[in-house]
């Protein structure tokens, strides 16, 4: 359905617009190095078009001042982010498609899109282990245990934990310093005595973790490069 320009504080913002057949609804997303783009049923009139991007335009503003700010996570071709900090990639294309480090490196092999689903099948490997090292030995000092740990990609929370004590975390937090991740972790366990978000529940995540503050702030203020970053960029853009 081509282009749309909408004035947003003071500067014209050109959004795509994209018919979908799948579609059961109107969605705006915004993301780093693209155009902002709306996503609408097939058969979706312009007037409708307009109205929605009229309706959402203090949204995107607020998204495009997110968006414009410096990141701490950029998207690097050479190196993937572990823990806050850059490491190296030697990319291998005769090799496996897999990923593995070595020597300070992370070492890729296969060629484009195997290396890059290798990549992110290393993080998720990378982040179970992490975030089952910290949960075993957060549980014994919070007095609590759980069941099961697993690692996911959910776009909507960075963890969550059943009322059986089975934990659930999305394998981006190994992008993130260490402190956000162990945080994380810690206020999951917490729900195992705390099922809730009363002020008992914040009194046992500040006893485990009186800085807990700085790392829900770290995630309000960049979460977002959390979920919009590709581990395929640190392989760099295939030939054509």
């Amino acid at each position: 359905m081509g282009e749309r320009e909408l004035e947003v504080d003071g500067r014209v913002v050109v959004v795509r617009v994209r018919e979908s057949r799948r579609a059961r609804r109107m969605r705006l997303t915004v993301g780093p190095g693209r155009a902002p783009e709306v996503v609408v049923p097939a058969r979706t009139g312009r007037r409708a078009v307009d109205e929605f991007l009229g309706a959402n335009r203090r949204w995107l503003a607020d998204k495009l001042a997110v968006s414009d700010r410096p990141r701490v996570l950029p998207e690097r071709c050479g190196a993937v982010w572990l823990a806050g900090q850059p490491v190296p990639v030697r990319h291998e294309p005769a090799g496996r498609a897999r990923a593995a480090l070595s020597d300070g490196h992370l070492v890729v092999g296969g060629a484009h899109p195997d290396a890059g689903a290798a990549v992110e099948r290393w993080y998720r490997r990378e982040a179970r282990e992490r975030l089952g090292r910290t949960a075993e030995l957060e549980a014994p000092r919070l007095g609590v245990r759980f069941t099961a740990l697993s690692v996911r990609d959910q776009r909507t929370r960075w963890g969550s934990c059943s009322r059986n004590g089975r934990l659930s975390f999305s394998w981006r937090l190994v992008l993130a310093p260490r402190f956000v991740l162990d945080y994380v972790v810690v206020h999951e366990l917490c729900h195992v005595r705390e099922f809730n978000h009363s002020r008992a529940f914040w009194r046992l995540v500040e006893s485990a973790r009186p800085e807990w503050r700085d790392a829900a702030g770290w995630l309000r203020e960049h979460g977002h490069e959390l979920h919009d970053y590709r581990p395929e960029s640190a392989l760099g853009t295939p030939a054509p």
